[in-house]
């Protein structure tokens, strides 16, 4: 069992959740480089303090993504940068070279509407935001990782898609 610090066991631990944790913390860093040796370090810290996680009511991935939030702020802090803002790697593409050129130019036109609209939320929409549709985290794992109610969690991504709706909604209709 990984709570007794069994190194099998926390290695599919390991094997299940380093996908997911790689993916968050990737779009918090600006290098592929960096986004794995964060992630290694999550999980080393997870393995550390395997003996204090309690399963509830946080899910031990709610509890991975705690970690990987408090290591990449630490990241941050030891280098005194500024946080890379999470929406603005999130909505980074890399271009089809199969695509149309007419194509292309459309798709960026519309990621950079879409850049300017999730800018304009608050940082606390923009990580329910993310969290939600990007990440596809269900709403009770975002609520414990923000240290929030579900409810709190709701009207925030309400709010969110709301603003989203009104700003988007005339951009997309010209183009």
């Amino acid at each position: 069992m990984a709570a007794d610090r069994d190194v099998s066991a926390f290695g599919d631990l390991y094997r299940i959740y380093a996908p997911q944790v790689l993916r968050y913390v990737a779009a918090r860093v600006t290098g592929p480089e960096e986004a794995q040796d964060l992630t290694n370090t999550v999980f080393e810290k997870a393995f550390a303090a395997i003996g204090r996680y309690r399963p509830s009511p946080a899910q031990f991935s709610t509890w991975l993504y705690t970690i990987a939030q408090n290591t990449i702020i630490d990241y941050y802090r030891k280098r005194r940068l500024p946080l890379v803002d999470d929406a603005e790697t999130e909505l980074s593409a890399v271009a089809d070279p199969g695509e149309e050129p007419e194509t292309a130019l459309l798709a960026d036109e519309r990621r950079d509407i879409l850049y300017e609209a999730v800018m304009r939320l608050s940082p606390e929409q923009r990580m329910v935001v993310g969290c939600r549709f990007y990440f596809d985290l269900p709403v009770h794992e975002v609520a414990q990782m923000m240290g929030k109610t579900e409810g709190a969690v709701k009207a925030l991504q309400f709010r969110a898609l709301d603003h989203l709706r009104r700003v988007l909604a005339p951009e997309l209709a010209r183009s």
